[in-house]
Formats: C-alpha cells, sequence, structure tokens
C-alpha cells in the first residue's frame, strides 16, 4: 500500500483499491452515526429530504423492474443500511412482499418501526443470523464504502441469497473521470464516514470473487435538494458558516436539481 492525497488514502500497487489511511472501530462508528449524522453532520435535513430521496429510489426501483429477468420473483427483500426505511416504504407499496432492513443508528431504527410500520432491526448485519428463507434481493444503497469490512459484507450476502438472487450496490467511482480530474479534492473523499474507494473494476472482481456475475452497470443521474448541495459545497467542514447558513434557511424546502457527474456507480450482479 502506498499513501496518496497527502496519506490521506492508501492505494494497494496491485490491485488499485484505496482505502482511507486510519484504523477504525466499533466504538468510532458510533459517534460518527450518531443522531445529529442525518441532521446537520454528513445531511442538513435527512428527514426534510424525504420526497426527493423517494424520488431517487422510485427511479431505481423503475430501473430496476424494466431490467429484471422473470425467473426469480422479487420476494425475500434485505436492505443494508436502510437508514429510516424511505427506500423499503416504496418498495413495498403495493407489492406483495417481504422486506427487512437494517442499520446502526437507533433514531433511524426508531422512525422506520413506529412511523412506517416497517420491520427494520438495529446492529451489524455481520452479527445477525442467517435467514429462514434465501434473500432474494440484497439493496446497498451508498453503504458499502462505509464498512469496516467490505469483503465479509458480500461474502456473507452471497451465502444468503437464493441461486439466482439479485444484489443492488451503489458507490462512488474512483476511477470516474471527475475523480481523477480533482484528485483528493472529489467530493466523496471523506474519512472517516467513507473508508474504502472503489473503481468499477475492482468492485467487479470484488463481487465476481464471491460467486457473483454482473448483470448491469450504469451511472444514473440523482435529484438533489438546493439546500443539501448548498450545504455540503459550503457549509459541512467549514469553519466560516454563519453567513452560507442564514442564506440556506431562504431556499425552498422542495426545490431540487437532477445532477449527472457520472461517478455515481450503480451495479446490479446475481449470484451464480
Amino acid at each position: 500500500m502506498i499513501p496518496i492525497f497527502s496519506e490521506t488514502l492508501l492505494k494497494c500497487t496491485q490491485c488499485k483499491f484505496v482505502t482511507a489511511n486510519l484504523g477504525i472501530d466499533d466504538d468510532a462508528l458510533k459517534m460518527i452515526y450518531n443522531p445529529n449524522y442525518f441532521n446537520g453532520e454528513e445531511y442538513l435535513n435527512y428527514l426534510q429530504d424525504k420526497d426527493i430521496i423517494q424520488l431517487n429510489f422510485e427511479k431505481r426501483i423503475h430501473f430496476i423492474e424494466k431490467n429484471r429477468s422473470d425467473k426469480l420473483p422479487l420476494r425475500n427483500c434485505l436492505e443494508i443500511g436502510c437508514a429510516f426505511g424511505f427506500f423499503g416504504e416504496l418498495l413495498k407499496k403495493n407489492r406483495s412482499i417481504s422486506y427487512k432492513g437494517i442499520d446502526i443508528v437507533p433514531e433511524a431504527i426508531q422512525y422506520g418501526n413506529r412511523v412506517l410500520n416497517l420491520d427494520l432491526s438495529l446492529g451489524d448485519y455481520l452479527e445477525f443470523s442467517a435467514p429462514e428463507k434465501p434473500y432474494t434481493d440484497v439493496f446497498m444503497w451508498d453503504v458499502i464504502e462505509h464498512l469496516q469490512f467490505p469483503e465479509k459484507f458480500i461474502q456473507k450476502i452471497s451465502g444468503e441469497l437464493a441461486s439466482g438472487g439479485r444484489l443492488y450496490i451503489t458507490t462512488g467511482d474512483f476511477s470516474s473521470f471527475l475523480s481523477r480530474l480533482q484528485g483528493k479534492h472529489w467530493r466523496l473523499i471523506h474519512p472517516p464516514s467513507h473508508l474504502h474507494y472503489f473503481s468499477k473494476g475492482n468492485l467487479i472482481q470484488l463481487l465476481g470473487g464471491n460467486g457473483f456475475k454482473i448483470i448491469n452497470t450504469t451511472y444514473p443521474p440523482v435529484y438533489r435538494s438546493l439546500r443539501q448541495i448548498f450545504y455540503s459545497l459550503f457549509i459541512l467542514g467549514k469553519r466560516k458558516r454563519a453567513l452560507f447558513e442564514k442564506l440556506i434557511n431562504r431556499l425552498p424546502e422542495h426545490w431540487n436539481i437532477r445532477m449527472n457527474a457520472f461517478d455515481i456507480l450503480f451495479i446490479i450482479a446475481e449470484k451464480s
């Protein structure tokens, strides 16, 4: 491993995989993913952006259904890193399926259980027992880059998916043009919340080594609220924020923009 970007990251000279140059344990993760993570830290106000977040999920569900084969119906679903359950709420709408979500943020799990009436569980997926019936579909939306041990997650998912079951992953593509152009200033480089930085190639290699074949890779556009965009650009991690905080409060909550920097990779893989 060699240090890059002022030793912020480490890069493997052979496989080109990139990881954050730091160690992190379970206690540190709990401090990162505290109640403020979704309200004032990583996100300005995640709950407030529910409609816009679900708009992105609607587009993904439509894409999945349009491109899914009929040999294994969508039946027993797991979402890892489900947050408040916004995706699960949409997925279950007008569908007779089993859905379970897992996350490590207590407040998010409580909201999904009580408000959305979903089956959400608090904890580390690696510590959960295998399901009674194999999963048909597992979803990881912008999650794999946050994990301490991504390969262990992929291995466990592979063991719990039915033959022909599908795994859906979105994550930043470290090999994208924008990432290479911006270098250490790429917006998705921010440890300790983002611990791993995948390229399309090494993510495909990881999946292939664990019994998956790639069904589809694409770079879909996403919708973002203007408030969240403004917050990420001018407030998050900045020292001088008072003026920008006043300006952001004047932006209408529902305003959003469709964006595509072609650096968010969406992979659908099938268990062989």
